[in-house]
């Protein structure tokens, strides 16, 4: 039963998307309907700009790190409710009821989690998921690194093969919601963060040229 509950009030708290409030808030739209059609920091940032994009990372981390810190501080032994609560805020952030089960990716809320269970491996992955993002301009691939490398790094801790698992469904939900970024990126389709700004920064030169 405390695991259902955990993961309930965890999913709850994941079911908060400050992506979708911002876009409204600030520009009378819904960001899954502009652009990626993703309600996250990536899709925030390329269309409101970095400030709130950075205000909206923030929050999705917190939505992952609150609920599992929380956790993991009450029940300090059992790491299998640690992920518990970590998958319920994570799946709230992509598949929120109220929000027609339309949410975002899941990547920073995943972080968060991270940073509540190990966080010297997620301050590894965090330098290493800005080193790849800066590499390629992607963070479609520097999240494949993430979503990869954790199973693997949870399970060479000696995480019990639950929470390895748990984390594990995670990937696999985020390869399948990154899979049209793959296939872009394989076919030379895919617009890269910094080259989205740039074409943006073009576009509005010319307006005032004109």
């Amino acid at each position: 039963m405390i695991y259902a509950l955990l993961f309930l009030a965890s999913y709850l708290v994941g079911h908060i998307n400050p992506a979708i409030l911002v876009s409204r808030w600030r520009r009378g739209i819904d960001i899954r309907e502009i652009n990626s059609k993703n309600a996250g920091t990536s899709n925030v940032t390329m269309t409101i700009g970095y400030r709130w994009g950075i205000f909206v990372l923030l929050m999705d981390i917190l939505k992952g790190l609150v609920p599992a810190l929380i956790v993991r501080l009450v029940y300090p032994e059992n790491d299998i409710l640690w992920f518990v609560s970590g998958l319920g805020a994570i799946l709230g952030h992509i598949y929120p009821v109220l929000y027609q089960f339309k949410g975002g990716k899941g990547t920073a809320t995943f972080g968060g989690v991270l940073f509540a269970t190990v966080p010297l491996y997620a301050v590894g992955l965090l330098l290493l998921f800005a080193l790849v993002l800066y590499l390629t301009d992607y963070i479609a691939l520097s999240t494949l690194v993430a979503i990869v490398l954790t199973p693997i790094v949870l399970y060479l801790m000696g995480f019990h093969w639950i929470s390895v698992l748990l984390m594990l469904v995670f990937s696999f939900i985020s390869f399948s919601k990154h899979f049209e970024n793959y296939r872009r990126i394989w076919n030379k389709e895919e617009v890269g963060l910094r080259k989205f700004h740039r074409n943006k920064d073009q576009i509005r030169v010319e307006k005032n040229t004109q």
